[in-house]
């Protein structure tokens, strides 16, 4: 054998393996792999596939999102067997859920309002008195106002959105029913009232008054009296956590649990005291609250500092609000600058000057914002991080200086409270047409009403699970490893102290 042949074997032994090819069937890198598993596993990943890919034009943004974080779930990347199986059957679920929510999405006939000219002219222009005369009888009477004389006002809607409640500066209290009209009590405090809050039924509420914070009943009977809350200034109601929170003048931070009656917790804010304005993340009960440094601060009654801070502003802050997803929040400053923040990441996403002094703001289910400037109330639509604040969605007068503002949930309705009274307009698209019956249903019955009191009552949630990564609640802590103090071999003894002087070393 000649040297000329040695090199041909050699050549033939470099040559490579041929591949088989798979064709279509092969979507991912790994071809071998898919050969090796049968055709009817191919099969399958393409069935699941073209599930996810067919829903894209069916089910909302949030079902969008996660077919697509489902997409990428690749189950062959795995190292072992074990969490090969278990990322075949996460991806599997994913997809018959997605599935289900794009055939349950065909039942749900209700769509969101929209508010279109005839002459293509701009939306803000139209009056109120134009839209209540192109709508229905029943939706019309949902526009009207309110002249009363203790303003200014703050209200409440209640949790299935159909009580109203009002609490006036002079100590004037009303609660009503805002779509019959009718009235179920008015009463006189002789007291100013600072705010009002309703809790997890519609038959309790708390007022803010010049002292303390005082409870009451359908009936106007007080209840219960916190003398512990000194000079309260601002109420907020958390409802799975049956807890209300009272930020007051002194600058402390109050958690209330009505189930019992006892305080959870009770803080000094420090600088973050005596907050311009507060809101709730619903997402995860976490309190956020805006005080004069332009600071937006995060608190849970489990901690005594703020979970986290943000400087938002370089005035103070006159208005917050935290859309009901949990992931964005906007805030308005005496600068007349109002921003959006992203929640997940603490970064702003867009910022817009306004004309005059924002004293309140609202964000609506499909992201409208709602601003009261002066005497007049501006919605702006679909705000988002890309388009930020465009042209005002509607503007409405109110003939006094708005004092709050907030949308009634699964209704196109806006309540402003103001200085001569209440005023509640129709805003087109602002509510969510697809309504859960837990804890938003309007047509409810005195039984039903009853029974959803006792199941809150059972499914309460408790104070120390307020986290901002609401995650971590079912997820299991790893015990710390055990650390074994092994000593040297050898360990040089120290000199003595007389020896650190050079002239009494021995010699």
């Amino acid at each position: 054998m000649g040297k000329e042949d040695v090199k041909r074997l050699r050549h033939i032994k470099k040559a490579p393996k041929p591949v088989k090819k798979l064709g279509k069937a092969a979507l991912t890198d790994a071809p071998t792999v898919y050969a090796k598993r049968g055709q009817n596993a191919v099969k399958k990943e393409i069935d699941e596939a073209q599930i996810l890919k067919n829903i894209h034009g069916h089910a909302g943004d949030a079902v969008v999102l996660r077919a697509k974080a489902a997409e990428k779930i690749n189950p062959n990347r795995a190292r072992d067997v074990v969490t090969k199986a278990k990322l075949k059957t996460h991806k599997k679920r994913i997809a018959e859920g997605i599935a289900k929510t794009a055939e349950a999405e065909l039942l749900n006939t209700e769509e969101a309002g929209y508010l279109k000219t005839d002459d293509g002219s701009l939306t803000y222009n139209v009056k109120q008195a134009e839209i209540t005369s192109s709508i229905d009888l029943a939706t019309a009477t949902r526009s009207f106002s309110l002249d009363l004389e203790h303003g200014p006002y703050r209200f409440d809607y209640g949790i299935n959105g159909r009580e109203l409640i009002l609490g006036g500066r002079r100590g004037h209290i009303g609660v009503f029913d805002w779509m019959t009209k009718d009235l179920l009590l008015e009463k006189d405090l002789l007291e100013s009232v600072k705010d009002v809050s309703f809790l997890h039924v519609s038959t309790l509420f708390a007022a803010a008054q010049r002292r303390w914070v005082h409870l009451y009943d359908e009936q106007g009977i007080e209840l219960h009296c916190m003398k512990q809350f000194n000079e309260p200034k601002l109420l907020q109601f958390l409802p799975r956590h049956l807890l209300l929170s009272v930020a007051t003048g002194t600058g402390y931070l109050h958690y209330l649990d009505i189930t019992s009656g006892k305080i959870v917790n009770s803080f000094r804010m420090k600088e973050h005291g005596n907050p311009g304005a507060i809101s709730l993340n619903q997402s995860n009960g976490v309190l956020l609250s805006g005080g004069h440094h332009g600071q937006v601060t995060m608190w849970t009654p489990n901690a005594k500092e703020p979970l986290v801070s943000i400087k938002a502003h370089t005035s103070s802050i006159t208005g917050l609000t935290v859309d009901h997803l949990g992931n964005y929040f906007a805030s308005s400053g005496s600068d007349g600058l109002v921003k959006l923040f992203d929640i997940r990441t603490y970064k702003q996403l867009s910022s817009y000057k306004v004309r005059g002094r924002v004293s309140c703001l609202d964000l609506s289910q499909r992201h409208n914002l709602a601003l009261g400037i002066g005497q007049h109330v501006q919605v702006f639509q679909h705000v988002n991080r890309t388009s930020g604040l465009q042209k005002p969605y509607l503007s409405h007068f109110v003939g006094g200086d708005v004092r709050q503002v907030q949308f009634c949930a699964h209704e196109d309705v806006l309540g402003i409270g103001h200085e001569r009274g209440f005023a509640s307009i129709l805003v087109p698209g602002s509510g969510d047409p697809d309504m859960a019956g837990l804890l938003h249903n309007p047509f409810e019955s005195k039984a039903q009403r009853r029974e959803r009191e006792v199941k809150m009552l059972l499914d309460k949630i408790q104070p120390n699970m307020i986290a901002l990564d609401p995650s971590t609640i079912n997820r299991v802590r790893k015990a710390p490893e055990k650390v074994i103090d092994v000593k040297p071999a050898y360990e040089p003894k120290p000199d003595p102290t007389w020896a650190l002087l050079h002239r009494f070393k021995r010699r």
